[in-house]
């Protein structure tokens, strides 16, 4: 369900806001992608890592993990959108790759992220001051009047401490915060937490992730993905990646 797949939502609170004076959205948005750590901004051309994925075993309560077939996440810089593509590992099982494989297809950004300035591109944009040094980012798809996004932004330390995702279609608003770590110097996302509402029932979404360094290269090691209505866990994904292969410009 699409639903189940809003990934980069958080929250927003409703605070009385002024135009940003002396900023541009554009640089607000630069300024955040270079406090923002990105594989691709240290050199990484193109990779390909094998990716083990175990789902929770919801049905028996057993508190077991099911092991689902491996695929192969393929990135290349040069893709015109960015992102990357997931094929069955070699030696899988092929039967259920059409439906593992549009469930997963939303984990591509989690492993090789895009850029803001890539992720809104053509969006229209508003910028507003906030008291003690946060900034509001408001985002409009420039074809799309029914989806728009809110980015609260921590202009101390230059990221995104909170989202909000407005759509027509359900769930209509998603809100969610992030939690940080640093590689390099950089900011890396450790926890990205979602809550949203369908048919009033309330469900929250839990996202954590670790980190490798490869090649002098930091990148996702593991991601855990855990969905919940209420206090009840739907479900919990694991993804455990391993041998990488990534090129560098160096290597090229």
């Amino acid at each position: 369900m699409p639903w189940l797949r809003v990934t980069f939502c958080l929250v927003l609170f409703c605070l009385a806001a002024s135009p940003a004076l002396g900023q541009s959205s554009e640089s607000v948005l630069s300024k955040l992608d270079q406090n923002y750590y990105y594989p691709q901004k240290r050199g990484l051309k193109s990779l390909s890592v094998r990716v083990q994925w175990e789902q929770l075993d919801v049905a028996s309560g057993s508190g077991k993990f099911l092991r689902n077939p491996d695929f192969i996440f393929s990135w290349k810089q040069s893709t015109a959108d960015g992102l990357g593509n997931f094929s069955l590992a070699p030696g899988q099982d092929e039967d259920r790759f059409q439906e593992l494989n549009r469930q997963v297809k939303s984990y591509r950004e989690k492993i090789i992220p895009l850029t803001l300035k890539q992720k809104f591109l053509g969006f229209k944009k508003e910028i507003n001051k906030l008291k003690e040094d946060k900034l509001i980012i408001k985002l409009n798809p420039a074809h799309d009047p029914s989806q728009n996004y809110k980015l609260l932004v921590d202009s101390k330390e230059w990221v995104i401490r909170r989202v909000r995702f407005q759509q027509t279609s359900s769930p209509e608003n998603v809100n969610g915060e992030m939690s940080y770590i640093k590689l390099d110097g950089k900011f890396a996302i450790s926890e990205s937490r979602s809550r949203f509402e369908v048919r009033e029932q309330k469900y929250s979404e839990v996202t954590r992730y670790k980190y490798k360094k490869v090649d002098g290269i930091w990148l996702v090691h593991r991601i855990d993905h855990t969905l919940k209505q209420e206090d009840y866990v739907l479900q919990t994904h694991i993804f455990k990646l391993s041998d990488y292969r990534p090129v560098l410009v160096s290597d090229q």
